[in-house]
């Protein structure tokens, strides 16, 4: 069954007394008012029974004189007058039902009704006309008011800007009169069954003047010789409705009311991304199912133009949720390279023979005549913080810029298990912060990490392997001002596994004039992890949660391909120290399972989507600055700098590491 807009509010007002709160919240759709309403008031039926076929309504009688031609219902309430209908036409299936029943509960819908709609002139308006005359002015979706009386000479062009489903509601003071010939021009896309205009006294439509829409007054209503009203109807609550030779055509569908929408997806400008219209075609999946959209969706709906349509789809997308998996792998990434390689991951040759360096990670050691010492355990510490910045596509897929940034601190224990092996664990904590550029949503996460690792040498090369698992607590948040403001949060707990493996062969280099000694060590290294993302759903701290969405469980897998070089520089230093100084030069390719999320607007069961976030890079340049200071006593330090670069996007990590071997 499908309703007008005046219908539907007049239904949804008889059945609750704070459905008044839900027209002023759909009205705020559009920015001209802000109001809480809660989502029960919000999904009323929107079902006006008998009276939605209802053309001509009256209060105290219905007179008629000549050829007119009604299609739709007619009625008459409280009076009982009905005169001149020997010369009606009845079209199709209308019924005249006077003083009875139906038109008894029609009138008291229609003055719920026109009480609603007449009060929005004081609560919001999109432009007051106070004094100006309609004919000539071109208007776009919304509410327009006048203070006293209004007048119509001419042609009054009301502008769907390419919306099917755009809402025209006109409340006037007083009396609404037309000049003859008068027209109501409907364009781009604009339909007379959203027209609406709320009379405070009665209206005259003049001769021959060709009307479209609903017309509700609080008196009378009279339409002059020749006077049409397409797709509308004309109610008058207390006075009379006066026809002369007049054809009156009832409009039964209406954007508001849902079923009578365009699909959604159709509305949006040619050049709408791919978001936007993954969100219109979640809400179409969700109408084709017989869904009837709650008020701030019609709303927004009916008052947008399809670009305004296409920005508020960007904010309901959810867009930031893709960037939990992504900074969840990006810390997994530094932990993984902090672990493997606890002081850099370089070949660290010795300056002095005299200092055996406590913990072989990597590469060979040159012949060694000096027995090594007998401290086999190692305990280390170390933190790391980054920052990741990717480019989004705002014109193809729609995705946005989006930056990361990683905190994290790390302990470990390892055990020379041989000359040549070592095995150890390590335990890590910290943070991480996602967010997209134009204050489209971000989050955080607090995480939890853990690693087993190991690494061996075998004459001059080197191979080491670690397995490595982080929980994180995350905590989302968005905020979307197409109804007013609402903030939508979330909490959830995330899984993430990874793995890395690695192994190069290092080569000494010839003295070149500094003291010291040289090393070169191509290597090749590959990753891999699934970051694992459960059901989640959205929950307003402020505002409505009529737009909050839930997301499906999603595992995001990532691989790494990583092939480079070392090039590392030793010297003996003050205080029985040797220093070393190494630079990495790579290249790696990643690989990215489904950088997206599918969702689904919780009022809208159905309306699933895939919003796609900013598509990490593929291939990266990748280079390195460590410099390492060892002490003969055990202990050491190193600090580290890594960058990532593509052509859309960086990421830098500083690194500092902490160590004593006993």
């Amino acid at each position: 069954m499908t309703i007008s807009h005046t219908r539907f509010l007049t239904a949804l007002l008889r059945e609750s007394p704070a459905a008044l709160r839900c027209l002023i919240a759909a009205v705020a759709a559009f920015g001209l008012i802000i109001t809480a309403t809660s989502s029960s008031h919000a999904q009323q039926a929107l079902s006006l029974g008998t009276a939605e076929s209802f053309a001509i309504l009256g209060g105290s009688a219905i007179t008629n004189t000549g050829a007119t031609t009604i299609s739709g219902n007619v009625g008459v309430y409280p009076g009982t007058s009905i005169t001149g209908f020997g010369t009606v036409t009845l079209n199709g299936a209308s019924v005249v039902h006077n003083h009875d029943a139906v038109a008894q509960q029609t009138q008291a819908d229609d003055t719920t009704a026109y009480n609603a709609l007449a009060g929005l002139a004081s609560l919001t308006s999109t432009r007051n006309l106070s004094g100006q005359n309609l004919g000539g002015q071109t208007l776009t979706a919304g509410v327009y008011d006048f203070s006293a009386s209004a007048q119509l000479t001419g042609a009054l062009t009301l502008n769907g800007q390419g919306n099917p489903n755009s809402v025209f509601i006109i409340i006037v003071g007083s009396a609404l009169t037309t000049a003859s010939a008068s027209s109501i021009v409907l364009e781009n896309g604009a339909k007379a069954g959203n027209v609406f205009f709320v009379v405070g006294s009665s209206a005259t439509l003049g001769t021959s003047t060709a009307f479209a829409g609903d017309i509700l007054a609080l008196t009378s209503i009279t339409l002059n010789t020749g006077a049409t009203i397409e797709c509308g109807a004309a109610w008058a609550q207390n006075g009379a409705v006066t026809l002369n030779n007049n054809t009156i055509t009832a409009c039964t569908t209406s954007a508001i009311s849902g079923s009578g929408l365009v699909t959604v997806s159709s509305i949006l400008p040619p050049w709408a991304s791919g978001n936007q219209r993954a969100v219109g075609n979640g809400i179409d999946a969700y109408l084709s199912h017989g869904g009837t959209l709650p008020l701030p969706f019609l709303s927004l709906i009916a008052f947008s133009s399809p670009s305004q349509l296409a920005a508020a789809f960007t904010q309901l997308s959810g867009e930031s949720s893709t960037g939990t998996a992504q900074a969840g792998t990006q810390a997994m990434n530094s932990f993984l390279s902090t672990v493997i390689n606890p002081f850099g991951g370089e070949n660290r040759p010795f300056a002095d023979e005299a200092i055996r360096r406590p913990l072989i990670v990597k590469g060979p050691l040159p012949a060694d005549p000096v027995a090594p010492e007998p401290r086999r355990w190692g305990v280390w510490a170390a933190t790391y913080g980054g920052e990741d910045y990717a480019s989004g596509d705002v014109f193809g897929v729609g995705s946005h810029d989006r930056s990361i940034s990683t905190f994290g601190y790390i302990t470990g224990l390892d055990y020379l298990v041989t000359p040549n092996t070592v095995a150890g664990f390590a335990l890590g904590g910290g943070e991480t912060r996602f967010g997209l550029l134009d204050g489209l949503g971000g989050g955080h996460s607090d995480m939890a990490q853990a690693a087993v690792y190991a690494s061996t040498r075998i004459n001059a090369a080197y191979l080491s392997a670690a397995l490595a698992y982080a929980y994180h607590q995350v905590s989302t948040e968005r905020s979307v001002n197409v109804a007013g403001l609402d903030n939508l949060a979330a909490d959830f707990s995330a899984n993430n596994v990874g793995g890395r493996l690695e192994g190069g062969y290092r080569f000494a280099l010839p003295y070149v004039g500094l003291p010291g000694r040289y090393g070169f060590t191509p290597y090749a290294a590959v990753q891999a992890q699934s970051f694992f993302t459960p059901y989640y759903a959205e929950s307003a701290i402020s505002g409505s949660s009529t737009f909050a969405l839930a997301y499906n469980a999603h595992t995001t897998t990532t691989t790494r391909t990583e092939i480079g070089d070392w090039f590392d520089w030793s010297m003996p230093a003050a205080y029985d120290s040797t220093l070393v100084l190494s630079t990495r030069t790579a290249w790696a390719h990643d690989y990215w399972s489904a950088p997206n999320m599918s969702a689904m607007f919780e009022a809208l069961p159905g309306s699933n989507f895939t919003v796609t976030g900013a598509s990490p890079p593929r291939d990266l340049l990748l280079a390195s600055t460590v410099a390492e200071v060892w002490f003969k006593n055990g202990f050491s330090f190193a600090l580290r700098f890594d960058g990532e670069f593509a052509e859309h996007a960086q990421k830098y990590v500083g690194t500092g590491e902490l160590r004593y071997r006993f």
